[in-house]
């Protein structure tokens, strides 16, 4: 799946950003996989989600308040889909195409989810984390077209 159209933007925290493209290359996989695959496409997504979660979790929990509450709360709940989706497709009573619709939706939901939470919740984030850092947040130069 060319899963270009769906890539978040760029927050300028390089190591988000790789963090988010990473996770975007791993649902690409999933959608991608065979139904003999998604079994291991589904666990290397599991184990990404939950390694950058848990990073952007111990920031969010030290930082508090209910954007934080939200945040942690939407990173709950994508890792209990993922839990439960990988419960489903280690039953021996899933068929085959019963495992692809289930991988095909999960990963559309992931690729529409994805890019709003970064936009939404992860630039504040990412913005918080400059702040610290540098003192204020980094700022997008644009230059316009003559005449536009």
């Amino acid at each position: 799946m060319n899963i270009q159209s769906f890539q978040p933007m760029n927050l300028g925290d390089a190591h988000l950003d790789r963090e988010h493209a990473e996770l975007f290359r791993l649902v690409g996989a999933l959608f991608d996989a065979s139904s003999s695959e998604a079994v291991a496409a589904l666990d290397s997504l599991r184990t990404e989600m939950r390694e950058h979660f848990g990073r952007e979790d111990a920031d969010l929990r030290r930082l508090g308040g209910n954007n934080a509450e939200c945040h942690l709360d939407e990173h709950a709940a994508v890792l209990k889909s993922l839990d439960e989706v990988h419960l489903i497709l280690g039953e021996t009573a899933t068929t085959p195409a019963t495992a692809q619709r289930l991988v095909s939706s999960l990963s559309l939901e992931l690729l529409h989810w994805l890019p709003e939470h970064v936009s939404e919740m992860d630039a504040n984030l990412a913005a918080v984390r400059s702040k610290a850092r540098f003192g204020g947040v980094p700022m997008t130069l644009l230059r316009r077209k003559p005449g536009a």
